[in-house]
Formats: C-alpha cells, sequence, structure tokens
C-alpha cells in the first residue's frame, strides 16, 4: 500500500518543515506491516530528523526532494542515535545526529529517482578556499562532532538502497552499521568538494554487501569500509562486493580501515574507474584491526594531488599499516587509537593507472604488512598538480609526512611484495620523480616480468 506524505499534511514547499507529516505517514506505513511512502514529483519537502523503520520503503517520485533541515533544533532528541538504539550505539568520537536514522528497520527500502539532499550549504560556517569551516550547534563541542549524518542505518538486515540522488551532504552521507544482507545499485551522491568529512558511502561492521552501478563524487572518501570501535557488537567487516562504480574526490577513491578496531576481510573490488582523486584505492589498517583477503582488479585509476588540508597525495594504490596515534597525542580519539593495524594477503591486478605519486606500501615496523602483489600494473607517472611532493602517511602522528619526491612504487618495513607483469612509464614531468622502485628494510620482494618502457 501506498502513503502519500501529501495525504498525511506534508506541504512540500521547500519552507515548510513537514517533518511530523512525514514521519506520520513512515509510522502508518509499518504499522500496517509494511508500505510505500511517496513523495510526489516536483515536490521539496524540508524535515528535520526522521526515523525509518522495518519494511517501509521510502519511494522518491522523478524531480522529488527530501531536503534536511540546517536548523539543529530540527534534529530531535529522541531521534538521536544513542536514544533510538537504548544506547547500543553511542559514540563519542562521531556525530550522534542523523537526517534519516533507522535501527532494526528490517527489509527497509529507498528506492528513486529523486534526491535527498543533506542541506551542506546551510551548515557552512565561513567557506574556504580549498575546504569550508563548518558550523556546529550553540554550546556544541566542534563542527566535526555535531553535524548529522544524511542516512544512518544501524542493525537492519536485508536492506536496499537503489536509484535515488543523494546531494549535498553535510557530513557522511550514507553510513550502515552492522547490517548485512545490504544492496546499494545505481545511486548517485554528489557532494560540494570542499566540504569535509563528507563521505559517499561509510560500511561499519557490515557482512555481505553489495556495492554496484554508482556514481560517487565526494569531497571526502568514496567508499570507506570501516569497523569502528564503539560498535564492536557487530564484529567484522567481511564478504564485499563493489563493482561498477565510477568515483571522484578529493580524498580516497575507496578506502579500507582507517577506523579499523576490528577485522575488514574478504572484499572484491571490480570494473570501477577512478577520476583525478587524491588517493585512488587504499588500504589503510589502524587502531589493532587486520585488514586481509582483498582483492582489487580490472579498473582504471587516474590519481592526482590536493591541497595538504586533505590527507594524501595523489597516491593510486596506498597500503600502510600504523597506530593512528601516540599516547601523548591521543586526545579524545578512542584509546584503539596508539594500536598499530596489520595488513596481510592483498592482491591488485590488471589495473590502468595514471597517477601522480604511483604505489605506496609502509609499515610503521617490521611485521604489519605482509603479501601483497601487484599483478598485471600499467602505472604512468604524471606530475599535473601545483603541490610540492610529498609522502603522505596520514593518519598518523609517528611519521606523518615527508618532504621529498616520490618513487613509482615506495616498499617500506614490508615483508613478501609481489610486481608481475608489470609497466612503469613517465612523460615530460620524469624530473620529478626519483626511481621506479625504492625498497627499505623489506623482505622477500621480487618483481617478475615488471619494466620501464617509453
Amino acid at each position: 500500500m501506498d502513503y502519500a506524505v501529501n495525504d498525511h499534511g506534508a506541504v512540500g514547499d521547500g519552507k515548510t518543515l513537514d517533518t511530523e507529516a512525514i514521519q506520520n505517514a513512515i509510522d502508518k506505513a509499518h504499522q500496517a506491516n509494511g508500505g510505500r511512502v511517496l513523495f510526489s514529483a516536483g515536490k521539496s519537502y524540508l524535515s528535520g530528523s526522521l526515523q525509518v523503520r522495518a519494511n517501509v520503503e521510502l519511494h522518491l517520485e522523478a524531480g522529488s526532494r527530501l531536503l534536511a533541515s540546517s536548523d539543529y533544533a530540527a534534529y530531535s532528541p529522541s531521534h538521536q542515535v544513542q536514544v533510538v538504539t537504548s544506547g547500543k550505539v553511542a559514540e563519542t568520537v562521531l556525530p550522534n545526529r542523523a537526517f534519516i536514522v533507522g535501527f532494526q528497520s528490517h527489509n527497509f527500502k529507498i528506492s528513486g529517482p529523486g534526491e535527498i539532499n543533506g542541506n551542506a550549504d546551510g551548515f557552512i560556517e565561513k567557506p574556504g578556499q580549498y575546504i569550508h569551516e563548518m558550523r556546529g550547534p550553540v554550546g556544541g563541542r566542534s563542527q566535526y562532532l555535531e553535524r548529522p549524518f544524511t542516512i544512518f542505518l544501524i542493525e537492519s538486515q536485508n536492506v536496499s538502497l537503489t536509484e535515488f540522488t543523494l546531494r549535498d551532504p553535510a557530513f557522511w552521507a550514507l553510513r550502515t552499521t552492522g547490517c548485512d544482507l545490504l544492496r546499494i545499485d545505481s545511486i548517485k551522491i554528489l557532494t560540494d568538494l570542499m566540504v569535509p568529512n563528507a563521505d559517499g558511502i561509510d560500511i561499519d561492521r557490515c557482512s555481505k554487501v553489495t556495492i554496484s552501478n554508482c556514481e560517487l563524487i565526494t569531497a571526502d572518501d568514496s567508499i570507506s569500509l570501516k569497523s569502528c570501535a564503539e560498535t564492536s557488537v557487530y564484529g567484522d567487516v567481511a564478504e564485499i562486493k563493489i563493482f561498477n562504480c565510477y568515483m571522484k574526490t578529493t580524498s580516497g577513491a575507496i578506502t579500507l580501515g582507517t577506523e579499523s578496531v576490528g577485522d575488514i576481510h574478504d572484499v572484491v573490488v571490480s570494473d570501477c574507474q577512478v577520476e583525478a582523486s587524491h588517493r585512488g584505492f587504499a588500504v589503510r589498517s589502524r587502531e589493532g584491526g587486520s585488514i586481509y583477503n582483498v582483492v582489487f582488479k580490472d579498473s582504471q585509476i587516474h590519481t592526482r594531488a590536493f591541497s595538504p588540508m586533505w590527507w594524501g597525495h595523489g597516491e593510486a594504490l596506498h597500503v600502510t599499516a600504523f597506530a593512528w596515534n601516540t599516547t601523548e597525542n591521543l586526545g579524545e580519539g578512542n584509546p584503539e587509537r596508539v594500536l598499530k593495524g596489520k595488513v596481510r594477503d592483498i592482491k591488485f591486478e590488471n589495473l590502468d593507472v595514471t597517477s601522480e605519486a604511483g604505489i605506496l606500501n609502509w609499515a610503521q615496523e617490521p611485521g604489519l604488512i605482509r603479501n601483497i602483489e601487484y599483478k598485471e600494473i600499467s602505472l604512468k607517472m604524471r606530475k599535473e598538480s601545483k603541490w610540492p611532493s610529498r609522502i603522505d602517511l596520514r593518519p598518523n602522528d609517528i611519521v606523518p609526512m615527508i618532504e621529498r619526491l616520490h618513487n613509482g612504487i615506495e616498499i617500506v618495513n614490508v615483508e613478501g611484495l609481489k610486481v608481475i607483469d608489470s609497466t612503469i612509464s613517465w612523460d615530460e614531468t620524469r624530473n620529478y620523480y626519483l626511481n621506479a622502485v625504492s625498497e627499505e628494510n623489506s623482505v622477500d620482494v621480487f618483481t617478475d616480468g615488471f619494466k620501464e618502457v617509453d
């Protein structure tokens, strides 16, 4: 059965706050054991926070828009994550607000072709040259800890998100925590490229996830697989498939880790295109977790450097393992940030790469990274940004950045690395680089069929 939000009192003029009417339609559909909540074509529905429920589908007709309020007061305390989950998710280093939040919202769906808009412009305090300064609430903690997730689904099984556009998130656009059997297909996430922390899709401690046919233009990581500290009840990130996606970002296209207290494993990325991004495919283990059994294959990657206000410096392929913080610098971070991450059994195969900073493999110390394979990689090195060369190993405050020229492939403190049937070439900017391969304090590193070409 369909439940049109206009029939429940929504105005849809983009100015009137329609929160109560939309929530009533959602609740009615849930009480009837399921139904479609309809947002009508040509209407713009301004709303505060909404709680979605099991067996409900939000359907956005062509030309419809569900617009997040920029008023912090519109994010009801009863819809904040800690309250909705009865304290099961109560994070201290991430926001507790969300525009659309669901807990145990099994069989939930969002379908298009309309738009969900996070209203990032309404949260900008001061426009920046390379990155905006965002606004927190009066009397709040900080803009980082207060801005709302646009969509945050928790412990919700068999979820389907298809065909809609998510535009201008003010923080992470789409976060799922503890959601198994998750399908994300043919959505667009379109972000102001100077909004900090505006990730596209964040998969936190979920399994059996498919992300396919998506267009992701984001200011922070387009797709990020995470195992966050305060959601450990939901276990590992596992059995993830990502394919046929287009990504462009001022950060990483696909990042595994950073928040990686738990393990991330059994991931396959294929047939993706990365254009003009700060990092391409990144495996970035921190906080004591392990990342393993991962394959990146059959994709095209183009990376270039952006302002150092963003982590990275144009690495196409990035594998690092560090502690995030020293004890002295922990600050407000979770205690696991002083633990070192580990990486093993990662394979990159059949990748066409054009990069400002090549391929980076770097561990804080031996024993943290082992068994990395590069096979059939075509690596073209090209300096194209105005930014001076640097090796960017953030996030970590042990060796965050090294000011020097790049090598094509950097290998530091690695145990077991192969480069097979691959090539490297240089354009007229060759003098911006050092060697094709640089190896330091590593063992069992070898190449077979690797050569420089014109």
